[in-house]
């Protein structure tokens, strides 16, 4: 059987060669309100205790817990919400030789690739798929995160992995073999990874996706363990471009996606504006201002040469910054005392707009925000905005560009130059194009949904602003104003 997949994967490259066009494969994302789950820290003997993700840079336990809590609350409305936009994405990718099939969370905030393993007796793991080292002719077992290059016979001497989410754990161990990113004509290539071997029950028991894949640019134990790297350095068939890019859709029925080795321009309004990482190790990035209605409130000008900076984080599914921050630019954007407002179904808010590498990129209210009738006269609403405030994240104060930002805007990322390109994304039903070297990763199955119960939003104190007019929400990238 895989010795056909590898015959088909080497003539698709051949045939990609011959011609001399792009070979891309896009994972389709399947999307849900469930709660989203990245890891937070992680833990090897004899060591101290590190982050293993963005999210978990010096954020407090309560933090962490508030979050979960609020993706919670949030799905819950959303599910009953006017627009309803979900909380998490996930995709399928293969591990092993022949292929083992895996929907994972693709996460931007982290690095390592985490999947159940077959050795794992705990009933969350039975509820999933599980890796079978044994089934795979390619599988090694890895020792130590700091020696990935040694395989080792002895179950018993190897490094013990604990990884830390905000409501749970899980307990993992090393291991190689091939990784498959797309359909039957994907980008391969032998890569390390996490064999989770316990896991507790909140969050895996109920959750959608099997495992996590991360593409934090530079945040794994070893070079090894960063996936798309390796893949980028030597995948078969050989990638065109070391960029994946993500298209989400504004709503949850409609078509959203990863791509690698290249971007797909159906799925872009504007070209790409290109900016580099500015702090290596997570999608880093400088922008010089915020605007609400095309004002600026001059946040990032007491920031200096530094600027305001933004991570861009797939884990996320809120817009989050600085406590000193958030609280003027939800005041402008008309949520003077809280996240979450009575409104009138007549009401407007104002535009959300970013200065990016001197250009404008703007988003609509219904790109920040949502609203529901549900439980309402006719007439009234609640509306609440898909923000929040956090503390120090370790690396001074930060944006985090979770998911209203990514739905705004296609979003690529060249772990080769080191940059990220940001276009407006192009909502609108396209016919993509037809091209033998793109290939379409088709899903299979999902995990049964599940629910989760629903805890109030965070409150945040501000004083009331004045109303500004507002006109209907719109989204554009332009020159910036000097």
């Amino acid at each position: 059987m895989w010795g056909i997949l590898g015959f088909a994967l080497c003539s698709h490259a051949l045939g990609s060669a011959l011609s001399g066009q792009p070979f891309i494969t896009t994972i389709p994302l399947k999307a849900t309100t469930g709660s989203t789950f990245a890891p937070m820290g992680r833990k090897l003997p004899a060591r101290k205790a590190g982050p293993m993700s963005f999210m978990a840079k010096r954020s407090s336990t309560h933090t962490l817990a508030a979050l979960a809590a609020r993706d919670a609350n949030m799905g819950r409305m959303r599910a009953k919400s006017q627009m309803v936009h979900a909380l998490q994405y996930f995709g399928e990718v293969s591990i092993g030789n022949p292929p083992q099939k895996f929907v994972v969370i693709f996460d931007t905030g982290s690095g390592h690739l985490m999947v159940p393993s077959v050795k794992c007796d705990s009933p969350a793991c039975a509820k999933h798929r599980r890796f079978m080292a044994n089934a795979s002719h390619t599988a090694l077992a890895i020792g130590w995160a700091d020696n990935p290059l040694t395989p080792i016979k002895d179950d018993d001497d190897r490094d013990t992995l604990v990884v830390n989410f905000a409501m749970g754990d899980a307990v993992g161990q090393y291991s190689r073999d091939t990784v498959c990113l797309g359909g039957d004509h994907a980008y391969c290539a032998t890569a390390d990874f996490v064999e989770t071997t316990e896991e507790s029950d909140n969050p895996f028991a109920d959750a959608e996706w099997d495992g996590i894949l991360g593409l934090g640019q530079s945040v794994s134990d070893a070079p090894e363990f960063n996936i798309f790297n390796v893949l980028a350095s030597n995948s078969t068939p050989k990638m065109h471009q070391p960029i994946f890019a993500v298209y989400l859709s504004r709503r949850m029925e409609d078509d959203s996606e990863i791509t690698f080795g290249g971007v797909r321009a159906e799925r872009m309004e504007t070209a790409l504006t290109w900016v580099p990482v500015s702090v290596e190790g997570y999608w880093q990035f400088q922008f010089s201002d915020i605007l609400v209605d095309g004002k600026s409130l001059g946040l990032c000008k007491k920031y200096g040469k530094r600027q305001c900076q933004g991570v861009v984080d797939t884990g996320s599914s809120l817009f989050m910054g600085p406590d000193t921050d958030l609280v003027p630019l939800l005041s402008a954007l008309k949520f003077p005392h809280d996240t979450k407002q009575n409104c009138s179904e007549k009401d407007t808010f104002p535009k959300l707009s970013f200065v990016i590498a001197n250009k404008t990129f703007e988003m609509g209210a219904d790109d920040y925000m949502d609203r529901s009738q549900d439980d309402h006269a006719p007439g009234t609403q609640t509306c609440w905005a898909h923000m929040m405030p956090i503390g120090d994240m370790g690396r001074g104060p930060i944006f985090v560009m979770g998911m209203p930002f990514l739905r705004a805007f296609y979003t690529a990322f060249d772990v080769q130059q080191k940059r990220i390109g940001f276009a407006v994304a192009k909502h609108d039903k396209v016919a993509l194009k037809e091209n033998k070297d793109v290939t379409d990763a088709k899903l299979m199955t999902f995990a049964p949904k599940h629910e989760t119960k629903a805890e109030a939003p965070t409150k945040i104190e501000a004083k009331a602003p004045s109303k500004p007019e507002a006109k209907a929400p719109a989204k554009t990238a332009t020159p910036a104003k000097k």
